[in-house]
């Protein structure tokens, strides 16, 4: 038991940290989704924790309320000094609020570390698709290249360039290997020390206003192809288009 004006100066306070100073006296059916989620995090901060753990809780609210909490949680724990725990399966969530993510399959942790480390450098192709967009496509080890840390592979696309997923992990000649293409790395400019060209042809195009993804049919592969408000949106046609992707983007996975 805490003497009461220490509750009411401990609720002004956890109040104050969500920016919900002055509605103390409103009943929580009063309250927007957002002010309700704010709630939540108060009555967790009143008592002046070292950790939070959140287990998904920004679930029931919509895809705004949802980036204003994920900034607004994420806020809170730096200002304070916060250890959050934050468990979800929403990968936008966990890519803008982590410092250091877990991943975690059948109860057992397959990865852990920065967000962009786990995104570029995945370290099963669960990982990789589970974190975002990706193109797989199966491989075998050609060669070692004259570049190091970099091998040719042979693929249903024509022989690729690529890297492994981990300084630690060497594959050698005739390994059947997993290819991670994430869209946003194709390209269809030319990208003049890139030895990887992949023709095809657009069978879909999708408009979602800031990007527009392609659906681009090579050999027996369908790839996605994603660009950021290009100038010039690209229709379906038979007209042979060629990607072009860097060999620091084409990921090779243990298979």
């Amino acid at each position: 038991n805490r003497p009461r004006p220490e509750i009411e100066a401990r609720v002004a306070e956890a109040l104050e940290q969500v920016k919900l100073e002055g509605l103390g006296d409103r009943r929580i059916q009063q309250l927007s989704g957002g002010q309700q989620q704010r709630v939540a995090l108060a009555r967790a901060l009143v008592i002046r924790p070292r950790c939070l753990l959140l287990d998904e809780p920004l679930s029931n609210l919509d895809a705004k309320l949802r980036i204003e909490m994920r900034s607004e949680i994420r806020r809170i724990c730096k200002e304070f000094g916060l250890t959050g725990i934050y468990v979800t399966h929403d990968r936008d969530e966990a890519l803008s609020m982590a410092d250091r993510m877990a991943i975690m399959e059948g109860g057992h942790l397959v990865q852990v570390g920065p967000p962009a480390e786990v995104y570029r450098n995945p370290a099963t192709p669960m990982v990789a698709e589970f974190i975002g967009e990706t193109n797989f496509i199966d491989g075998r080890v050609l060669r070692d290249t004259s570049r190091v840390g970099f091998f040719d592979v042979e693929t249903s696309l024509g022989t690729l360039r690529g890297r492994p997923n981990s300084e630690d992990w060497r594959p050698v000649v005739g390994q059947q290997v997993i290819l991670s293409l994430r869209p946003e790395a194709l390209s269809f400019e030319q990208i003049f020390d890139s030895p990887n060209r992949i023709p095809g042809h657009i069978v879909n195009t999708s408009y979602l206003g800031s990007i527009v993804q392609y659906e681009l049919a090579a050999g027996t592969e369908n790839l996605k192809v994603c660009q950021m408000n290009p100038a010039i949106i690209r229709q379906p046609s038979d007209q042979e288009d060629r990607l072009m992707i860097a060999p620091a983007d084409v990921v090779m996975l243990r298979k």
